[in-house]
This record gives C-alpha cells, sequence and structure tokens, in this order.
C-alpha cells in the first residue's frame, strides 16, 4: 500500500513538472522578456530606440555581412551585432528583420559590396608555426526599406587604439548606428541648417566636404542675413565658420534673437588673424586679434575666446622644404607647434570614441559668469604639454628648426572647444534695437527657450584643404585628411556629431556615450600564474564531479531506506 502511494505521488508530481513546462513553453512564445544583469545595461536598449521600433510603420530589413571564418574578437562582434538585431526585432514586433551572410560563400553578396564601395579588411594572424595569415572581413550591414538601401559601416578602428578596444568601442555603437541609418531613410521632411555668408566665412570648396557629409542629414543652404529678424527661423541650426569681418548690429541682434527662439549656433571663430597659406608666402608674419564684434554677445552667453595662439608639443606635422636656394625642392615633414592635436572629452557623445582633432592655429575658450541653468561642458582640449601666446604673436617657419624645452610649455589640457546647453539671456537686454531692424517690442525675447551651442576657438576645424584652388578643375581634400602623415582625424566626424547634437531634440546622440567596460585578462597574473591558473580551472570541475558523485548516491540511500523504513 505504501509503495503504491509512493507512486503514485511521484506520478502527480511529474504531471505537473509537465504541465509546468508546457505552460512556459506556451508563454514564452507569445511573451519574450529577459532580464539584463549586466552593470553598464548592454543588453537593455534605449527608451527613445524603444519607442521608435515601437513605432515601426514599415518593414525594415537588414543583411548583415559579418559571417564567416572569423577570429575570436570579430566573433563577439557579430554576437553582439546579433543581439542587438535580435532586440530590435522583438521590439517592433517582427518589423525588424535581419540574415547574415557570408560574403567569402556567396558572390552575389561581394558584388552587392562593390557596388556600395565597401572594401574588406584585412586580418592578420599568427599561425601555429609562425607564419602570418591574412583574412578578409566585411564588418558591414546594408539595411533596406521600401526600395531605399543605405550601407552601416560596424567597425569603429580608431587609431591609437588595440584590436580589443575599437571593437568594444564598436559594439558600443551599433544601437546609434542602426538606428541612424533607419531614421535616415524614413524621415519624411529633411530639416535645414545654414552657413552663414556675409561677413568673410569660408566659401563652398572650404566647407565641400563637410557640406556633403551634412547633406545626407539635412537641407544644407547658404546665405546672408537681411532685414527680417525671423529669416532664421526656418532652420535648425546655424554655422558661422571662420567669418573675417565685423558683424553689425544688426545681424547680431537677428542671431542673438533666433537663439532666443530657440535656434543652435555653432560658431567657429579664430581669434588671432594668421593663416597658414600667408606664412609659407612669406616665411613670416605677425599674427594679431581679430575683432568681429562678438566678444560682448558671447561674453553675454557665458563664453570668452582669448586673443592668444597656442603651442602644443603634440602637434601635426607639415611640409618644409628644406633644400638650398636654387636646388631641386625637397620637402620633409616636421613637428609644427601652432597645428595642435586636440585631445577629445570622453564624457560628450559629441565627442566620445572620436579621433583627435586637428588644429591650425587655435585659442583658447574660457566659460565666464555664473549663469544659472546652463549646463557648459568641454568638448576639445590641448595636451600635456602647450604653451601660451598673446598677441601680438611673431611666427616664423624657422620655429620648425628649434627643439621645444617643456620648461617652455607650462600649461595643460586648455580648453578650445565647448558645448553650452540651456536658457541664454539676450545681448540685448536693456539695449535699443538696431536700426533697419522691423520688429514689434512684444516680440523681442529677453529669455531664451531651451537650446544648445557650441563655440569652437579654431575656424580651420571645419575646413578641408583644396587641390588646384584657383585652376580650373579643384579638387576639394576630405575633411581633416592629412596628405603629410597619410592619416585621416577627428574633424568630420566632430563637427557633423556637433551639428547632429545642436538639432537632436529627442535624445538620440546619447546612443553615443554607451560605455561597455573592456574586461581583460590581467597579462602580469596570467604570465606569471599560469600554472596556478591551468590546475584551478582543470581540477575544480572535477572535483564538483567527484563530489556530487559521491553525496547523491548517499541522499538517495538516505532518503529512500527512510521509506522503507516506515
Amino acid at each position: 500500500m505504501l509503495k503504491n502511494r509512493a507512486v503514485k505521488r511521484d506520478l502527480i508530481q511529474l504531471a505537473i513538472v509537465l504541465v509546468v513546462i508546457v505552460l512556459v513553453n506556451l508563454v514564452s512564445t507569445r511573451w519574450f522578456f529577459r532580464i539584463d544583469l549586466t552593470a553598464e545595461k548592454r543588453y537593455t536598449l534605449a527608451p527613445v530606440t524603444r519607442s521608435f521600433l515601437r513605432n515601426l510603420d514599415h518593414d525594415v530589413m537588414v543583411k548583415v555581412f559579418l559571417a564567416g571564418d572569423l577570429n575570436v574578437g570579430f566573433q563577439r562582434l557579430a554576437r553582439a551585432t546579433k543581439e542587438t538585431m535580435d532586440e530590435f526585432r522583438l521590439v517592433s514586433r517582427g518589423a525588424f528583420m535581419y540574415e547574415f551572410i557570408d560574403p567569402a560563400a556567396n558572390s552575389q553578396a561581394l558584388d552587392e559590396l562593390r557596388e556600395y564601395g565597401l572594401r574588406p579588411i584585412p586580418v592578420f594572424e599568427a599561425a601555429a608555426d609562425g607564419r602570418q595569415i591574412q583574412s578578409n572581413v566585411y564588418p558591414y550591414a546594408i539595411l533596406h526599406i521600401d526600395g531605399y538601401e543605405i550601407a552601416i559601416n560596424l567597425l569603429e578602428n580608431m587609431p591609437g587604439r588595440s584590436g580589443a578596444e575599437n571593437l568594444n568601442i564598436s559594439m558600443e555603437s551599433l544601437e546609434y548606428k542602426v538606428t541612424d541609418a533607419m531614421r535616415r531613410l524614413l524621415i519624411d521632411e529633411v530639416p535645414a541648417i545654414a552657413f552663414l555668408e556675409g561677413h568673410g566665412e569660408l566659401d563652398e570648396l572650404d566647407v565641400w566636404d563637410i557640406t556633403d557629409a551634412l547633406s545626407h542629414y539635412y537641407q544644407v543652404d547658404r546665405g546672408v542675413l537681411t532685414d527680417d529678424p525671423f529669416v532664421l527661423d526656418n532652420y535648425q541650426a546655424l554655422i558661422i565658420a571662420k567669418p573675417q569681418e565685423q558683424f553689425s548690429q544688426k545681424d547680431k541682434f537677428i542671431i542673438d534673437q533666433y537663439i532666443m527662439r530657440g535656434g543652435k549656433v555653432l560658431w567657429l571663430l579664430d581669434a588671432v588673424n594668421v593663416t597658414l597659406d600667408s606664412l609659407r608666402r612669406t616665411t613670416q608674419t605677425v599674427g594679431l586679434a581679430s575683432d568681429f564684434n562678438l566678444s560682448d554677445q558671447l561674453f553675454r552667453y557665458g563664453v570668452r575666446i582669448n586673443h592668444e595662439l597656442l603651442q602644443d608639443i603634440q602637434a601635426a606635422m607639415i611640409p618644409i622644404n628644406v633644400a638650398r636656394q636654387g636646388e631641386q625642392p625637397q620637402m620633409v615633414p616636421v613637428p609644427w607647434l601652432f597645428n595642435p592635436l586636440l585631445n577629445i572629452s570622453m564624457e560628450h557623445p559629441v565627442t566620445r570614441n572620436l579621433n583627435v582633432v586637428r588644429g591650425e592655429f587655435v585659442s583658447s575658450v574660457d566659460t565666464v559668469g555664473n549663469l544659472e541653468g546652463i549646463r557648459r561642458d568641454v568638448l576639445l582640449r590641448t595636451g600635456r604639454f602647450t604653451r601660451r601666446n598673446p598677441v601680438p604673436v611673431f611666427i616664423t617657419l624657422a620655429l620648425v628648426n628649434e627643439q621645444p624645452l617643456r620648461e617652455d610649455f607650462t600649461s595643460s589640457f586648455i580648453p578650445v572647444a565647448v558645448s553650452m546647453e540651456g536658457q541664454f539671456p539676450s545681448a540685448f537686454t536693456n539695449r535699443p534695437v538696431p536700426p533697419g531692424v522691423n520688429i514689434r517690442p512684444e516680440k523681442i525675447l529677453h529669455q531664451s527657450k531651451q537650446t544648445r551651442m557650441i563655440v569652437v576657438a579654431d575656424g580651420d576645424i571645419i575646413r578641408n584643404d583644396v587641390r588646384l584652388r584657383h585652376g580650373a578643375s579643384p579638387q576639394p581634400l576630405p575633411l581633416g585628411f592629412d596628405e603629410v602623415s597619410n592619416q585621416t582625424f577627428g574633424n568630420k566626424q566632430f563637427v557633423l556629431n556637433a551639428v547632429n547634437y545642436l538639432t537632436d531634440d529627442e535624445g538620440w546622440m546619447l546612443l553615443r556615450n554607451r560605455n561597455y567596460e573592456l574586461r581583460l585578462l590581467d597579462r602580469e597574473k596570467l604570465s606569471s600564474q599560469i600554472t596556478y591558473w591551468k590546475v584551478l580551472n582543470v581540477s575544480l570541475p572535477l572535483f564538483f564531479l567527484l563530489l556530487l558523485g559521491l553525496t547523491l548516491p548517499l541522499w538517495r540511500k538516505y532518503r529512500y531506506g527512510r521509506q522503507r523504513t516506515k
């Protein structure tokens, strides 16, 4: 009798377990959830992304070419990409779809990649016999929506970073890159931005490359201010790129009221009047203070550009002719301390994970006043060894022959670019409306709406070099590309991120602040304690198996032996 009861009880328990398993499987097919226990919430999409995906009314298809025979690092990136895509698919309720394709096994995929100009990334690995083995990786994805396509580069390859760091940065950027591509294809109305003209600003050739990059997001216009105080209201951002002439009170008032109504401005200003092109023609010059009549206005907003030039030991190279007079020119690259390589802030979405930015005759920026409700963040700064040169500054190319002394470079990490966000006071409070502006008094604002602006004390950061400028076919070079070192600095991405940040009212740029901590093995411990860790990793699992093998029979004998006794 007791035996029958025990068997019956066991059968009931088995039936309950089977029913629970079936119910859990049925529920899991309709309701997906998982708990993200990672410290940085790497498997949790941002609220703005989730809202965007839930409201998708178009089918999205993504072809990912990061497949095939990959090394361990790229396998991690492929796995992270798949996990991100899975989250997108689930949150979008199936509107977002994806597939992984191995280009090495699919000639049609290779043709598609060639059409987009996507070249393979060579990866070199050491074989067991010491030989170097090269393989090609295609870290790309192509996103399709309603017959339109856009290519995405999944790999961030920042100079000076290790392979593990670059792959980690690539994983941090996945959510932003995919949502950015989707938004570009799904946008109904293209927002407009404008380059200001009329004060000697950089011309179209000088900003050709960044204009092309911005045109993927915005309608990019250029124009002069008129007498209409509301002429800028249709533009989400205004770019003032290296003016050479003074601003009239009328123009300052129009820009001020544009800011008061929530307009965003990217200021790129040279505080000292000197250029490398003019220096090459004369070999020496004197840098004098530039006066654009904007100092009082910027001061009112909480920032001041100082009339000085900064020299930095961390600097870009320029070509110098070292041949004697009458001989064939011989160009040699030498460091030019007036072209500092500016460090970026890793805490701000504009500059996070950017390469260093190349400056040219840069000045410093100070934040002034104690304006409540305005947040100010340094975006770019000089390096560890910097020297301040107040105007007037005597500059000669002969300086390249002098060995810089560290004791002369006593300043460090001087701000060159600042981001400001908040409600700004008007620069025309308690001041009359300038002549020529037709505006009713009740339309004049003395406190801005919530808005943003970025001030950069270097107008050349946005300027691309131009070959054959005065020829029949001028050739603009990519922004940030340095012909001397044959590398590309972060200028282009900095300006693009700056404009996207200024116009971002929904918080998309905050996705660039994702931070995945890179947890690497301690190489010192690995080399000195390798035997210990090998023994531990081999013996510990065996110990637990042995313990389980010994205790489980004893427990069964104890439990079922008591039941027979009863």
